[in-house]
């Protein structure tokens, strides 16, 4: 995992901007400019798909990965269409499946389904996809921000597993209305709270006041530039 907001000192001038920018990890943080970052960054995907891919699992197309994973490095916080995906990179839908799960086995990208108590209803949901190196995302503030706080909160519900032995997951909200809350930690099957994402709204998002009503949870909107007082 890589490092999150509460593991670097308070003291860090722009500490949330540097992660948005450069991702957590340990090789671009400490980078002494952006550029450097980007060039690691470079390097690491390409390393990714031309070396750990092929030695993970025999894959013959290696122009359909790259083109696989720079589209989802541009979709972002959507529900996720693998047959949009599949017309895309011109291959199967079950093709683009196996991509994923390959890229989510090596640790680059994780998939969040959205909570329901039914968990067979669940799966078969379109997943939301984001990177565990933030700074792989293509996309505006609001985007890389998004995915930085989706990092942290897997961050923390991967502790409650290790310290505390229980199944913890990351989840979102979404109806047919299309009513959607970014995100909501499930502890054994129990969803903790509600957690909504924004740049820089002022109001409380109208769906996380519907689904914090509802299933009468506490709901929350992080916030990166709240301006009012």
């Amino acid at each position: 995992m890589p490092f999150s907001v509460v593991e670097i000192p308070r003291s860090t001038v722009g500490k949330i901007d540097r992660l948005m920018q450069r991702g957590g990890f340990p090789e671009p943080w400490p980078a002494p400019t952006d550029k450097d970052a980007d060039r690691w960054r470079l390097q690491y995907i390409d390393g990714l798909v031309r070396t750990d891919i092929l030695d993970f699992e025999k894959v013959y197309d290696l122009r359909a990965i790259q083109l696989t994973l720079d589209l989802l490095r541009s979709r972002v916080g959507s529900p996720l269409s693998y047959t949009s995906i599949a017309r895309d990179v011109n291959c199967a839908p079950n093709t683009i499946r196996r991509y994923l799960e390959i890229l989510e086995a090596l640790f680059i990208i994780f998939r969040i389904t959205p909570y329901h108590k039914n968990i067979g209803r669940s799966l078969l949901k379109e997943p939301k996809v984001y990177f565990y190196d933030t700074g792989m995302v293509k996309g505006d503030d609001g985007i890389r921000f998004e995915n930085m706080v989706a990092v942290s909160l897997l961050k923390h519900l991967n502790a409650i597993e290790d310290y505390d032995g229980k199944r913890a997951e990351l989840k979102y909200l979404r109806t047919k209305e299309k009513k959607e809350v970014d995100f909501v930690p499930v502890v054994e099957d129990s969803p903790l709270k509600l957690i909504e994402a924004k740049w820089a709204e002022t109001d409380f998002s109208p769906s996380l006041v519907y689904f914090s009503k509802k299933y009468d949870l506490a709901g929350i909107q992080v916030v990166r530039h709240l301006r009012k007082q």
